[in-house]
Protein backbone atom coordinates (compact mmCIF):
# COMPACT_ATOMS: atom_id res chain seq x y z
CA UNK A 1 0.00 0.00 0.00
CA UNK A 2 1.63 3.27 -0.86
CA UNK A 3 0.98 5.25 2.26
CA UNK A 4 3.26 8.64 1.34
CA UNK A 5 0.91 8.75 -1.48
CA UNK A 6 -2.25 8.91 0.50
CA UNK A 7 -0.66 11.24 2.83
CA UNK A 8 0.43 13.49 -0.09
CA UNK A 9 -3.93 12.69 -1.70
CA UNK A 10 -5.15 14.17 1.33
CA UNK A 11 -3.37 17.25 1.21
CA UNK A 12 -0.62 16.21 3.67
CA UNK A 13 0.44 19.54 5.53
CA UNK A 14 3.49 19.62 7.70
CA UNK A 15 2.68 21.55 11.58
CA UNK A 16 2.72 24.81 11.40
CA UNK A 17 3.38 26.43 14.85
CA UNK A 18 2.61 29.73 16.22
CA UNK A 19 5.89 32.14 16.55
CA UNK A 20 5.20 32.68 20.05
CA UNK A 21 5.09 28.73 20.88
CA UNK A 22 8.15 27.24 18.29
CA UNK A 23 10.73 25.90 19.67
CA UNK A 24 13.31 26.87 16.96
CA UNK A 25 15.72 29.04 16.89
CA UNK A 26 15.72 32.12 14.15
CA UNK A 27 18.11 30.66 11.44
CA UNK A 28 15.94 27.64 10.89
CA UNK A 29 12.49 29.55 10.30
CA UNK A 30 12.85 29.72 6.56
CA UNK A 31 8.78 32.09 6.40
CA UNK A 32 7.42 34.27 8.82
CA UNK A 33 3.36 34.03 8.05
CA UNK A 34 1.33 36.41 9.89
CA UNK A 35 1.66 35.07 13.18
CA UNK A 36 3.18 31.22 12.60
CA UNK A 37 6.47 30.48 11.06
CA UNK A 38 7.45 27.57 8.66
CA UNK A 39 10.73 25.56 9.57
CA UNK A 40 13.43 24.34 7.52
CA UNK A 41 13.11 21.10 8.70
CA UNK A 42 9.07 21.37 7.52
CA UNK A 43 10.23 22.51 4.24
CA UNK A 44 12.30 19.63 3.81
CA UNK A 45 10.05 17.11 4.86
CA UNK A 46 7.58 18.19 2.70
CA UNK A 47 9.88 18.26 -0.54
CA UNK A 48 11.12 15.02 0.03
CA UNK A 49 7.17 13.69 0.12
CA UNK A 50 6.60 15.63 -3.23
CA UNK A 51 9.80 13.57 -4.61
CA UNK A 52 8.80 10.61 -3.50
CA UNK A 53 5.53 11.26 -5.11
CA UNK A 54 7.36 12.09 -8.53
CA UNK A 55 9.58 8.78 -8.03
CA UNK A 56 6.77 6.57 -7.62
CA UNK A 57 4.57 8.52 -10.21
CA UNK A 58 7.53 7.63 -12.77
CA UNK A 59 7.17 11.49 -13.06
CA UNK A 60 10.77 13.42 -13.42
CA UNK A 61 10.48 16.47 -10.90
CA UNK A 62 11.79 20.13 -11.51
CA UNK A 63 14.79 21.78 -10.77
CA UNK A 64 15.81 21.72 -6.87
CA UNK A 65 14.96 25.48 -6.68
CA UNK A 66 12.15 25.23 -8.21
CA UNK A 67 10.74 22.47 -6.52
CA UNK A 68 11.45 24.31 -3.37
CA UNK A 69 9.92 27.60 -4.36
CA UNK A 70 6.83 25.89 -5.10
CA UNK A 71 7.04 23.49 -1.84
CA UNK A 72 7.19 26.59 0.25
CA UNK A 73 4.41 28.65 -1.42
CA UNK A 74 2.48 25.71 -0.95
CA UNK A 75 3.14 25.79 2.61
CA UNK A 76 2.61 29.29 3.00
CA UNK A 77 -0.83 29.14 0.99
CA UNK A 78 -1.64 26.15 4.17
CA UNK A 79 -0.33 28.68 7.22
CA UNK A 80 -2.44 31.32 5.95
CA UNK A 81 -5.80 28.96 5.59
CA UNK A 82 -5.18 26.99 9.10
CA UNK A 83 -4.66 30.72 10.69
CA UNK A 84 -7.67 31.93 9.46
CA UNK A 85 -9.46 28.72 10.30
CA UNK A 86 -8.43 29.52 13.77
CA UNK A 87 -9.78 32.81 13.75
CA UNK A 88 -13.09 31.23 12.73
CA UNK A 89 -13.13 29.06 15.68
CA UNK A 90 -13.13 26.01 13.25
CA UNK A 91 -12.17 23.15 15.28
CA UNK A 92 -12.25 18.90 14.45
CA UNK A 93 -13.10 16.99 17.13
CA UNK A 94 -11.45 13.54 18.23
CA UNK A 95 -14.91 12.00 17.31
CA UNK A 96 -14.74 13.53 13.63
CA UNK A 97 -10.89 12.71 13.52
CA UNK A 98 -11.40 9.19 14.56
CA UNK A 99 -14.00 8.50 12.03
CA UNK A 100 -12.17 10.09 9.17
CA UNK A 101 -9.28 7.69 10.34
CA UNK A 102 -11.76 4.61 10.47
CA UNK A 103 -13.06 5.97 6.68
CA UNK A 104 -9.75 6.01 5.47
CA UNK A 105 -8.75 2.56 7.15
CA UNK A 106 -11.90 1.31 4.79
CA UNK A 107 -10.66 2.66 1.81
CA UNK A 108 -7.20 0.69 2.00
CA UNK A 109 -9.79 -2.36 3.18
CA UNK A 110 -8.13 -2.78 6.37
CA UNK A 111 -9.72 -2.39 10.12
CA UNK A 112 -8.00 0.80 12.11
CA UNK A 113 -5.45 -1.10 14.27
CA UNK A 114 -4.35 -2.85 11.11
CA UNK A 115 -4.37 0.38 9.14
CA UNK A 116 -2.31 1.87 11.82
CA UNK A 117 0.43 -0.82 12.02
CA UNK A 118 0.62 -0.39 7.83
CA UNK A 119 1.65 3.43 8.48
CA UNK A 120 4.00 2.75 11.48
CA UNK A 121 5.52 -0.55 9.45
CA UNK A 122 5.69 2.49 6.35
CA UNK A 123 8.38 4.23 8.80
CA UNK A 124 5.72 7.19 9.61
CA UNK A 125 4.91 8.38 12.80
CA UNK A 126 1.38 7.45 13.70
CA UNK A 127 0.72 10.61 15.77
CA UNK A 128 1.88 13.04 13.60
CA UNK A 129 -0.54 11.43 10.51
CA UNK A 130 -3.30 12.13 12.71
CA UNK A 131 -2.46 15.49 12.80
CA UNK A 132 -2.09 15.31 8.95
CA UNK A 133 -5.91 14.34 8.43
CA UNK A 134 -6.82 16.51 10.92
CA UNK A 135 -5.29 19.66 9.59
CA UNK A 136 -7.07 18.59 5.96
CA UNK A 137 -9.93 18.05 7.94
CA UNK A 138 -10.12 21.72 9.31
CA UNK A 139 -9.17 23.07 5.80
CA UNK A 140 -11.78 21.28 4.08
CA UNK A 141 -14.40 22.36 6.62
CA UNK A 142 -12.88 26.19 6.12
CA UNK A 143 -13.32 25.52 2.04
CA UNK A 144 -17.04 24.91 2.68
CA UNK A 145 -18.11 26.52 5.22
CA UNK A 146 -16.09 30.35 2.77
CA UNK A 147 -17.40 28.53 -0.27
CA UNK A 148 -21.45 27.98 0.64
CA UNK A 149 -21.61 31.66 2.29
CA UNK A 150 -19.90 32.68 -1.11
CA UNK A 151 -21.37 31.01 -3.84
CA UNK A 152 -24.96 30.34 -5.04
CA UNK A 153 -25.88 29.09 -8.35
CA UNK A 154 -29.36 30.55 -9.73
CA UNK A 155 -32.34 28.74 -11.75
CA UNK A 156 -31.60 31.20 -14.43
CA UNK A 157 -27.92 29.95 -14.36
CA UNK A 158 -29.35 26.41 -15.35
CA UNK A 159 -31.51 27.61 -17.22
CA UNK A 160 -28.90 29.38 -19.63
CA UNK A 161 -26.65 26.46 -19.28
CA UNK A 162 -28.87 23.70 -20.57
CA UNK A 163 -30.10 26.48 -24.02
CA UNK A 164 -26.38 26.79 -24.68
CA UNK A 165 -25.31 23.21 -24.19
CA UNK A 166 -25.24 21.42 -27.35
CA UNK A 167 -26.21 17.53 -26.42
CA UNK A 168 -23.05 16.03 -27.66
CA UNK A 169 -21.20 18.25 -24.88
CA UNK A 170 -22.79 17.39 -22.34
CA UNK A 171 -22.34 13.80 -22.88
CA UNK A 172 -18.59 14.08 -22.43
CA UNK A 173 -16.18 14.30 -19.58
CA UNK A 174 -12.95 16.30 -20.24
CA UNK A 175 -9.88 15.63 -18.36
CA UNK A 176 -8.41 19.02 -18.25
CA UNK A 177 -4.92 20.55 -17.19
CA UNK A 178 -3.95 24.26 -16.60
CA UNK A 179 -1.04 26.67 -15.81
CA UNK A 180 -1.51 29.78 -13.95
CA UNK A 181 1.05 33.02 -14.39
CA UNK A 182 -0.24 34.81 -11.29
CA UNK A 183 -0.89 37.92 -10.83
CA UNK A 184 -1.56 40.45 -7.58
CA UNK A 185 -4.57 42.52 -6.84
CA UNK A 186 -4.27 45.57 -8.54
CA UNK A 187 -1.03 44.86 -10.57
CA UNK A 188 0.81 47.32 -12.18
CA UNK A 189 1.44 47.57 -15.97
CA UNK A 190 4.52 46.23 -15.87
CA UNK A 191 3.35 43.19 -13.69
CA UNK A 192 0.63 42.09 -16.27
CA UNK A 193 3.26 42.74 -18.82
CA UNK A 194 5.96 40.52 -17.61
CA UNK A 195 2.75 38.05 -16.55
CA UNK A 196 1.96 37.80 -20.23
CA UNK A 197 5.38 37.68 -21.13
CA UNK A 198 5.97 34.23 -19.17
CA UNK A 199 2.95 33.13 -20.75
CA UNK A 200 3.68 33.48 -24.21
CA UNK A 201 7.18 32.00 -23.54
CA UNK A 202 5.13 28.86 -21.96
CA UNK A 203 3.03 28.75 -25.16
CA UNK A 204 6.14 28.72 -27.62
CA UNK A 205 7.41 25.95 -25.49
CA UNK A 206 4.36 24.25 -26.18
CA UNK A 207 4.25 24.81 -29.67
CA UNK A 208 8.07 23.27 -29.90
CA UNK A 209 6.95 20.06 -28.27
CA UNK A 210 7.09 20.85 -24.28
CA UNK A 211 5.37 18.43 -22.08
CA UNK A 212 2.63 20.48 -20.56
CA UNK A 213 2.93 18.84 -17.00
CA UNK A 214 6.57 19.42 -16.68
CA UNK A 215 6.14 23.56 -17.58
CA UNK A 216 3.26 23.13 -14.91
CA UNK A 217 5.71 21.77 -12.27
CA UNK A 218 8.00 24.81 -13.20
CA UNK A 219 6.11 27.97 -13.90
CA UNK A 220 2.71 27.27 -12.57
CA UNK A 221 0.84 29.01 -9.52
CA UNK A 222 -2.22 26.77 -9.11
CA UNK A 223 -2.75 24.52 -6.77
CA UNK A 224 -2.11 21.71 -8.40
CA UNK A 225 1.43 22.56 -10.28
CA UNK A 226 3.02 19.89 -8.86
CA UNK A 227 1.00 17.44 -10.38
CA UNK A 228 1.38 18.75 -14.16
CA UNK A 229 -1.40 21.08 -13.53
CA UNK A 230 -3.68 18.45 -13.76
CA UNK A 231 -7.27 19.36 -12.63
CA UNK A 232 -9.35 15.99 -13.20
CA UNK A 233 -12.14 14.85 -15.14
CA UNK A 234 -14.52 17.32 -15.26
CA UNK A 235 -18.32 17.10 -16.89
CA UNK A 236 -18.54 20.10 -19.06
CA UNK A 237 -20.57 22.06 -16.41
CA UNK A 238 -17.46 21.88 -13.65
CA UNK A 239 -15.09 22.89 -15.93
CA UNK A 240 -14.32 26.39 -15.15
CA UNK A 241 -16.35 28.89 -16.67
CA UNK A 242 -13.04 30.84 -17.74
CA UNK A 243 -12.10 28.08 -20.42
CA UNK A 244 -15.49 25.99 -21.27
CA UNK A 245 -15.45 27.68 -24.74
CA UNK A 246 -12.03 26.89 -25.55
CA UNK A 247 -12.03 23.03 -23.64
CA UNK A 248 -14.93 21.93 -26.40
CA UNK A 249 -13.77 23.19 -29.43
CA UNK A 250 -10.72 20.77 -28.49
CA UNK A 251 -9.42 18.19 -29.47
CA UNK A 252 -7.00 15.75 -26.94
CA UNK A 253 -3.40 16.84 -26.76
CA UNK A 254 -4.68 20.80 -27.90
CA UNK A 255 -3.99 24.02 -25.42
CA UNK A 256 -5.62 27.40 -25.52
CA UNK A 257 -4.48 30.81 -23.72
CA UNK A 258 -3.39 32.71 -22.52
CA UNK A 259 -6.35 33.34 -20.91
CA UNK A 260 -6.78 36.66 -18.69
CA UNK A 261 -8.97 36.27 -15.38
CA UNK A 262 -8.47 38.39 -11.96
CA UNK A 263 -6.47 35.70 -10.74
CA UNK A 264 -3.71 36.08 -13.69
CA UNK A 265 -2.76 34.49 -17.20
CA UNK A 266 -4.08 30.91 -17.86
CA UNK A 267 -3.07 28.58 -20.02
CA UNK A 268 -5.54 25.16 -20.42
CA UNK A 269 -4.85 22.13 -22.16
CA UNK A 270 -7.41 19.03 -23.27
CA UNK A 271 -5.89 15.65 -22.14
CA UNK A 272 -8.69 13.24 -22.53
CA UNK A 273 -11.90 13.28 -23.23
CA UNK A 274 -14.55 10.40 -22.70
CA UNK A 275 -18.18 9.64 -23.81
CA UNK A 276 -20.45 8.68 -20.64
CA UNK A 277 -22.60 6.13 -21.28
CA UNK A 278 -26.53 6.99 -19.89
CA UNK A 279 -26.68 5.47 -16.40
CA UNK A 280 -29.77 3.72 -14.84
CA UNK A 281 -29.80 4.77 -10.81
CA UNK A 282 -30.75 2.50 -8.12
CA UNK A 283 -32.56 4.36 -5.55
CA UNK A 284 -33.56 2.84 -2.21
CA UNK A 285 -36.19 3.97 0.18
CA UNK A 286 -35.79 3.91 3.93
CA UNK A 287 -36.59 4.83 7.24
CA UNK A 288 -34.77 5.32 10.55
CA UNK A 289 -35.25 6.48 14.19
CA UNK A 290 -32.35 8.22 15.28
CA UNK A 291 -30.99 8.65 19.02
CA UNK A 292 -28.16 10.38 19.73
CA UNK A 293 -25.57 9.97 22.93
CA UNK A 294 -25.51 13.37 25.07
CA UNK A 295 -24.49 13.86 28.75
CA UNK A 296 -27.76 11.86 29.94
CA UNK A 297 -27.80 8.97 27.19
CA UNK A 298 -24.51 7.08 27.09
CA UNK A 299 -23.39 5.60 23.43
CA UNK A 300 -24.90 1.87 25.36
CA UNK A 301 -27.64 3.40 26.58
CA UNK A 302 -28.73 4.85 22.81
CA UNK A 303 -28.06 1.55 21.37
CA UNK A 304 -29.89 -0.57 23.43
CA UNK A 305 -32.94 1.79 23.11
CA UNK A 306 -32.91 1.26 19.77
CA UNK A 307 -32.39 -2.70 20.82
CA UNK A 308 -35.64 -2.60 22.14
CA UNK A 309 -37.46 -0.43 19.55
CA UNK A 310 -36.68 -3.18 17.19
CA UNK A 311 -38.14 -6.10 19.58
CA UNK A 312 -41.03 -4.15 19.47
CA UNK A 313 -41.51 -3.35 15.97
CA UNK A 314 -40.96 -7.24 15.50
CA UNK A 315 -43.37 -8.52 17.56
CA UNK A 316 -45.98 -5.54 15.57
CA UNK A 317 -45.81 -2.37 17.33
CA UNK A 318 -45.77 0.65 14.38
CA UNK A 319 -42.39 1.47 13.17
CA UNK A 320 -43.79 5.11 11.92
CA UNK A 321 -45.22 5.53 15.53
CA UNK A 322 -41.99 5.24 17.44
CA UNK A 323 -39.90 7.32 14.68
CA UNK A 324 -42.93 10.13 15.50
CA UNK A 325 -42.20 9.45 19.24
CA UNK A 326 -38.65 8.95 19.62
CA UNK A 327 -36.55 9.70 16.48
CA UNK A 328 -34.08 12.92 17.13
CA UNK A 329 -34.06 13.46 12.88
CA UNK A 330 -36.79 15.41 13.39
CA UNK A 331 -37.52 16.10 9.68
CA UNK A 332 -37.90 12.67 9.04
CA UNK A 333 -39.29 11.70 12.88
CA UNK A 334 -42.96 13.45 11.76
CA UNK A 335 -42.69 11.42 8.18
CA UNK A 336 -42.60 8.68 10.31
CA UNK A 337 -39.09 8.03 9.78
CA UNK A 338 -39.02 8.07 6.16
CA UNK A 339 -35.90 10.04 4.59
CA UNK A 340 -37.24 9.34 1.07
CA UNK A 341 -35.99 7.60 -1.93
CA UNK A 342 -32.10 8.60 -2.17
CA UNK A 343 -29.33 8.02 -4.59
CA UNK A 344 -26.35 6.00 -3.91
CA UNK A 345 -24.08 8.50 -2.15
CA UNK A 346 -26.82 10.25 -0.64
CA UNK A 347 -26.74 9.83 3.25
CA UNK A 348 -23.46 8.94 5.33
CA UNK A 349 -21.58 5.56 4.53
CA UNK A 350 -22.18 3.67 7.31
CA UNK A 351 -26.31 4.04 6.72
CA UNK A 352 -25.38 3.74 3.25
CA UNK A 353 -23.80 0.04 3.99
CA UNK A 354 -26.30 -1.01 5.89
CA UNK A 355 -29.41 -0.15 3.35
CA UNK A 356 -27.32 -2.01 0.63
CA UNK A 357 -27.51 -4.83 2.55
CA UNK A 358 -31.03 -4.91 3.86
CA UNK A 359 -33.91 -6.37 2.07
CA UNK A 360 -37.10 -4.75 2.03
CA UNK A 361 -39.34 -4.99 5.39
CA UNK A 362 -36.07 -5.85 7.00
CA UNK A 363 -34.95 -4.04 10.15
CA UNK A 364 -31.64 -3.30 11.28
CA UNK A 365 -29.52 -3.90 13.89
CA UNK A 366 -28.76 -0.60 15.42
CA UNK A 367 -25.85 1.01 13.63
CA UNK A 368 -23.54 3.73 14.62
CA UNK A 369 -22.69 7.06 12.13
CA UNK A 370 -21.47 10.62 12.78
CA UNK A 371 -25.04 11.94 13.67
CA UNK A 372 -26.00 9.07 16.04
CA UNK A 373 -27.37 5.35 16.46
CA UNK A 374 -29.75 4.76 13.76
CA UNK A 375 -32.59 1.62 13.97
CA UNK A 376 -33.10 1.37 9.67
CA UNK A 377 -35.96 -0.09 7.93
CA UNK A 378 -35.79 -0.49 3.94
CA UNK A 379 -38.68 0.66 2.60
CA UNK A 380 -38.43 0.40 -1.46
CA UNK A 381 -36.08 -0.42 -3.69
CA UNK A 382 -36.41 1.09 -8.20
CA UNK A 383 -34.37 1.73 -11.05
CA UNK A 384 -35.04 5.20 -12.36
CA UNK A 385 -33.69 6.91 -16.32
CA UNK A 386 -31.65 9.96 -15.93
CA UNK A 387 -35.41 12.43 -16.45
CA UNK A 388 -35.05 16.23 -16.95
CA UNK A 389 -35.45 16.98 -13.16
CA UNK A 390 -32.68 14.58 -12.47
CA UNK A 391 -30.31 16.06 -15.06
CA UNK A 392 -31.17 19.58 -14.19
CA UNK A 393 -30.44 18.78 -10.56
CA UNK A 394 -27.14 17.58 -11.48
CA UNK A 395 -26.33 20.32 -13.51
CA UNK A 396 -27.26 22.80 -10.87
CA UNK A 397 -24.83 20.39 -8.88
CA UNK A 398 -21.67 20.61 -10.72
CA UNK A 399 -22.56 24.51 -11.98
CA UNK A 400 -22.44 24.85 -7.95
CA UNK A 401 -19.20 22.88 -7.30
CA UNK A 402 -17.42 24.41 -9.72
CA UNK A 403 -18.35 28.25 -8.62
CA UNK A 404 -17.58 27.06 -5.11
CA UNK A 405 -14.09 26.06 -5.77
CA UNK A 406 -13.24 29.77 -8.04
CA UNK A 407 -14.41 31.70 -5.09
CA UNK A 408 -11.83 29.88 -2.90
CA UNK A 409 -9.18 30.10 -4.91
CA UNK A 410 -9.72 34.09 -5.49
CA UNK A 411 -10.18 34.51 -1.27
CA UNK A 412 -6.69 31.87 -0.94
CA UNK A 413 -4.91 34.12 -3.63
CA UNK A 414 -6.52 37.28 -1.98
CA UNK A 415 -5.01 36.06 1.43
CA UNK A 416 -1.73 35.26 0.20
CA UNK A 417 -1.21 39.25 -1.49
CA UNK A 418 -2.36 40.56 1.90
CA UNK A 419 -0.12 38.37 3.89
CA UNK A 420 2.69 39.57 6.14
CA UNK A 421 5.22 36.91 4.56
CA UNK A 422 9.12 37.82 5.47
CA UNK A 423 12.16 35.21 4.70
CA UNK A 424 14.65 35.71 7.02
CA UNK A 425 17.20 33.53 5.21
CA UNK A 426 17.16 36.21 2.21
CA UNK A 427 19.61 39.17 2.69
CA UNK A 428 17.24 41.82 1.77
CA UNK A 429 14.60 40.05 3.91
Amino acid sequence: MNIFRLMLAIGTLLLVQSAAAAQVSLDSIVAIVDESVITKRELQDRIKLVKDDFLRSNRSPPKNDVLQRQVLEALINDSLLLQEASRRGIKITDGQLNQSMQRIARQNNMGLSDFREAIIADGLDYDKYRDTVRRELTLQTLSRQYSQRNATISEAEVDDFMKLSREDDASYEYRISHILIALPDAASPEQVSEAQKIAQEILSELEAGAPFDQLANTFSSGDTALQGGDLGWRKQAEIPSLFTTQVLAMDPGEHAGPIRSASGFHIVHLDERRNLEQTITRQTRSRHILIKPNELVSEEDARNRLLEFRERILAGEDFARLARLYSIDYGSGANGGDIGWMDPGATVREYEAVTNQLKEGEISQPVRSQFGWHLIEVTGRREVDETEQNKRRKIYSQLLEQKQREVFDLWKRRLRDEAYVVFPGKPDA
